[in-house]
């Protein structure tokens, strides 16, 4: 910020004042961060292929609260770990059935849970959430590997213990999902640390998505509008970034590598609870510029 001050002994005071400011911040940051970390309970999640099924790796029992859910992906292609929690008297054959009926309504019985986004083969993922105790399921099925013929993947997995409090660790840049759209704040090129979270009463997630050379967010906002039969939207999937999806009322903190500066989508294609379209062709699409 350029100091309003002109006379030139003021600047010294100045800089050492703003030094001493940012000085403090970090400080703080960094104490926020280590008291989350100490708090915070790890939660191995693997990934690989067995022939074309999908396979998820958990530990049977994991503790309520503060977590980190640590994906390593093993494998060939990319896996995800989207966390799922089911009300008592309802199986993983129960979710799978309602996951496969994509556009139905989603029964209240059952929730989005957070988890992480998806990790290329060799790669790593991380979520830093509360989990509430109940009976879960971890689920794989990124689209970043449509037409190769895998299936999805799942696992089951207890959380037990009380939730807990604690604070989220600090993030560097916060995502904000609503009905319909986002608020976007701090990111940047490369590999950002995000606050998401979801202050609307539906479910959501955030695509990131870059455009191609010359594409407008008019463009974007076209192509998605129901009315226009799937036009191809102007956007480079081939760099994909996304996250897990979670429910209203509730945040994470987690990782978006965006690698490539310029302009980039954010989509939600999560439906509502009632069924129907995506979010997105709901107009749920935001522009970021990133540098």
């Amino acid at each position: 910020m350029r100091d309003k001050l002109t006379r030139k002994p003021c600047m010294p005071a100045l800089a050492l004042l703003v030094a001493a400011s940012v000085g403090l911040a970090a400080c703080g940051n960094d104490e926020r961060n280590e008291q989350a970390a100490a708090a915070t309970k790890k939660v191995a999640v693997t990934a690989t292929e067995a022939g074309k099924q999908s396979r998820l790796s958990i530990p049977k029992s994991v503790p309520a609260g503060l977590v980190t859910v640590e994906l390593t992906n093993a494998g060939k292609a990319f896996h995800e770990a989207q966390l799922i929690r089911l009300d008592p008297g309802h199986t993983p054959e129960d979710a799978l059935k309602v996951i496969a009926a994509e556009g139905a309504p989603s029964p209240g019985w059952i929730h989005v849970a957070g988890g992480t986004g998806p990790a290329p083969p060799g790669g790593k993922r991380s979520a830093t959430q509360r989990l509430r105790p109940g009976n879960y399921i971890v689920y794989d099925a990124p689209f970043q590997n449509e037409g190769q013929g895998l299936k999805f993947g799942v696992a089951s997995f207890n959380v037990e213990g009380e939730a807990g409090g604690g604070e989220l660790p600090k993030a560097t840049a916060k995502i904000e999902a609503y009905e319909y759209g986002f608020r976007v704040s701090g990111l940047t090129a490369g590999k950002n640390t995000i606050e998401f979270s979801n202050t609307g009463r539906e479910p959501h997630h955030v695509i990131a998505v870059p455009y191609r050379p010359g594409a407008t967010l008019a463009e974007v906002r076209k192509a998605f509008r129901r009315e226009q039969g799937g036009a191809e939207p102007p956007l480079d999937f081939e760099n994909t970034f996304y996250t897990a999806r979670i429910d209203g009322g509730t945040n994470q903190i987690t990782e978006l590598d965006l690698d490539k500066p310029g302009k980039y989508a954010l989509l939600c294609f999560v439906s509502d609870r009632k069924g129907g379209p995506p979010h997105v062709a709901q107009g749920m699409i935001a522009e970021a510029t990133l540098r």
